[in-house]
C-alpha cells in the first residue's frame, strides 16, 4: 500500500477502534474492577458488584429486569446463545421444528444452524440468495 495515502478500515462489524469516550469510562475495570467477578475473593467481589451494576443500568435502559441481560464473550457465543435459545424453547412450547436462514448468514448463525439439525432433529431450510 502506498503509505502516503491513509487506509480506510471497512470491516467494522469484525472489529473497530475504541472511542476514546470509551477508553476513559472503561479505565477503571481495567486496573480496579479486574477481577474475576465469580470469584470469591475481594477483587472478584469488586468486580461482581461492578458487573451487576452495569447490568441493572442496562436493564433500566432497556426497559428489562436484570436478570434478563445475559453478557457473552462476543458475537458468535451471543448468536449461538440466542438462536439455540430460541429455538429449543420454541419447539418446547409449540413444537416448531424447522429453522429457516440463508447460506449467506455468518457462520456464528449458520454453524448454529447446522448443529440444531445434526444433534437436535431440526429441520433446516437455506433460502436462496440470488442478489
Amino acid at each position: 500500500m502506498n503509505q502516503s495515502r491513509k487506509a480506510i478500515y471497512l470491516d467494522h462489524a469484525a472489529t473497530t477502534p475504541m472511542r476514546a469516550e470509551v477508553l476513559e469510562s472503561m479505565q477503571p475495570y481495567f486496573t480496579e474492577f479486574y477481577g474475576n467477578p465469580s470469584s470469591i475473593h475481594a477483587i472478584g467481589r469488586r468486580a461482581n458488584v461492578a458487573l451487576e451494576n452495569a447490568r441493572r443500568i442496562i436493564a433500566d435502559l432497556l426497559g428489562a429486569a436484570s436478570r434478563e441481560i445475559v453478557f457473552t464473550s462476543g458475537g458468535t457465543e451471543g448468536d449461538n446463545a440466542a438462536l439455540r435459545g430460541i429455538a429449543l424453547a420454541r419447539r418446547h412450547l409449540t413444537g416448531a421444528n424447522r429453522i429457516i436462514t440463508t447460506p449467506v448468514e455468518h457462520h456464528a448463525v449458520l454453524h448454529t444452524a447446522y448443529a440444531l439439525r445434526d444433534h437436535f432433529g431440526f429441520e433446516l431450510t437455506l433460502l436462496p440468495v440470488n442478489a
